[in-house]
This record gives structure tokens, C-alpha cells and sequence, in this order.
């Protein structure tokens, strides 16, 4: 099996880590390790890989995903970072907990994932599994944003930000604005505002089959990020075109699917009052 490790490049521990592992499992696979910013140069080992594992965090994964999804590679996540939904193994359980999943009984938990365009010319698509987001620039200002679902214009939108969100993304950016968590098996995406004026402030779910295009009214320059490290600049007219990606992300799973929701409340601390009256 040819199986690679993408670690967060500025952090030793990840780099260390990588190798420990490499060292570890040199019987099961024929592994070559990358920071996170350098594999793309990786092309020719990334056609013959049949696994990766990430070290880091959830950027860490964001920035593998661009290179695995296309080429249908599963992904086993190492946690460094702080919350870690997309991973699986924290950090000090990878040496001895990744034999398990090198065996092959794991299950693939598929995620789907969203494309931009950015005008009908301009560059792309771009694939994200958690958001694209519409924003204003370096101008402290609200901007016009119309958006048309399904060729059908909903409102134009007075706001910092659009973000459009997939089920996986839902529990990132969009959850901090209030937003909805959505089951990471949905394939519907979401649609939230930023500090939007007199607005669907709630957001607004839509199906797999939607497509949403945002067009930029305002005469200051905005920006479309992908995954928080594409960004794009966006001029006064030109439009932002999403819908659902032909790319999935595949992670490797021990849990079945329903732990997600253990997960949730454990990750974000839901449940340590709880936890703490019981003890009383």
C-alpha cells in the first residue's frame, strides 16, 4: 500500500509526529510525507496513494481535501488543533491507534462538498468542504450582494459576508454566526448572512440540486474566499456561482455514523454542565 502523511508545516511536533509514524508502520505502507503548503508538488505520489493521514488541525485537512478529493484518496485525520471535527485519532493515540485503520476496518465516511466559479470567464471552479464566503475587502463597510437561487432572485443581501456552507462547514463559520448544525450526511447546503441588515438573518437550507449565484452590487472590491486559503477578488457586477462539487471528501471512520452527535456536544463542551451536577 503507498500511503502518505501531510503535517502542519509550521508546527516540529507534526513534523515529528509524521516521522515517528512513517517509522512505525514502515511494514504496512510505503508512505512519503509533506507539509500541508507544499503538497501539490506532490502530484506523482499523490496518483499512486491509497491513504493519507493529516497532523494537524482542521486546516490541515481543508488544505489535503483539495488534493485527495479529486483523486477519490481517503483521509485519516491526526488532531493537533483544538477542535478537530474532521479528525479522528488525537494526537497522542496515533502511534498505536493507526495499525487498526491500516488493517482496513475502517468504514468511509463521504462528505460533500461545494464549487465556486467567480464570473463565467474567471478562474475555476474551486472545491471547498467547509464554505465559500462573499465578503467586503479592506473597505469597514456594508455591501450590496444579490443573490438568485435556482434562477430566481431571493434578496439582495446589505451585509459584511455571505457564507454558503456545507453540512460539514456548518459546524465551522457558519456555526459561530448562529447558524444551523446540519447532519454531516446531508448533501443540502446552507446560506448565512454576516451582520446582514434587515435580512434573512437565520439563513436559509437548501437542497442538493440548487444552485446559488451572489453578484456584487457595491463599487468596493470584495473578496470570495474558498476554505479560508483560495481567495479571490470580486468587482462591482461580477457574480459568484455555487453549487454542489462532483467531488466528495472520504475520511476513514472506527465510530459508526450516529457518534457525530456525541461528538458535537463533546467538542464544543455542551455537556460539562451536565457532567459537573452529576457529580455533585
Amino acid at each position: 500500500m503507498r500511503a502518505g502523511i501531510i503535517y502542519h508545516g509550521l508546527l516540529r511536533e507534526a513534523r515529528d509526529l509524521a516521522g515517528e509514524i512513517a517509522d512505525r508502520y514502515s511494514g504496512s505502507a510505503d508512505w512519503w510525507l509533506s507539509a500541508a503548503e507544499d503538497a501539490s508538488a506532490h502530484a506523482h505520489e499523490l496518483e499512486e496513494t491509497d491513504m493519507l493521514v493529516t497532523i494537524g488541525g482542521d486546516g490541515t485537512i481543508l488544505m489535503a481535501v483539495q488534493e485527495a478529493a479529486p483523486r477519490k484518496i481517503p483521509i485519516i485525520g491526526v488532531n493537533l488543533g483544538r477542535v478537530g471535527f474532521m479528525s479522528e485519532i488525537e494526537a497522542e493515540d496515533a502511534l498505536d491507534g493507526l495499525g487498526w485503520y491500516l488493517d482496513g476496518n475502517a468504514r468511509v465516511d463521504e462528505r460533500t462538498m461545494i464549487q465556486a466559479m467567480v464570473a463565467d470567464n474567471g478562474p475555476g471552479p474551486f472545491h471547498a468542504l467547509n464554505d465559500v464566503v462573499l465578503g467586503r475587502g479592506s473597505e469597514i463597510r456594508l455591501i450590496d450582494m444579490s443573490v438568485v437561487v435556482n434562477g430566481v432572485h431571493l434578496e439582495t443581501y446589505r451585509a459584511d459576508a455571505l457564507v454558503v456552507a456545507t453540512a460539514t462547514g456548518s459546524t465551522g463559520y457558519s456555526l459561530a454566526l448562529g447558524g444551523p448544525v446540519m447532519d454531516p450526511e446531508s448533501r443540502s447546503f446552507l446560506l448565512k448572512p454576516v451582520a446582514a441588515h434587515m435580512s434573512l438573518q437565520g439563513g436559509l437550507v437548501l437542497p442538493p440540486g440548487a444552485t446559488v449565484e451572489m453578484t456584487l452590487e457595491t463599487e468596493s472590491e470584495a473578496v470570495c474566499s474558498v476554505d479560508g486559503f483560495v481567495d479571490l477578488p470580486v468587482r462591482a457586477g461580477e457574480s459568484v456561482r455555487v453549487e454542489v462539487s462532483p467531488h466528495t471528501a472520504r475520511f476513514l471512520r472506527r465510530s459508526p455514523a450516529t457518534s457525530f452527535y456525541e461528538s458535537l456536544t463533546r467538542r464544543l463542551g455542551m455537556r460539562q454542565d451536565a457532567v459537573t451536577r452529576r457529580g455533585r
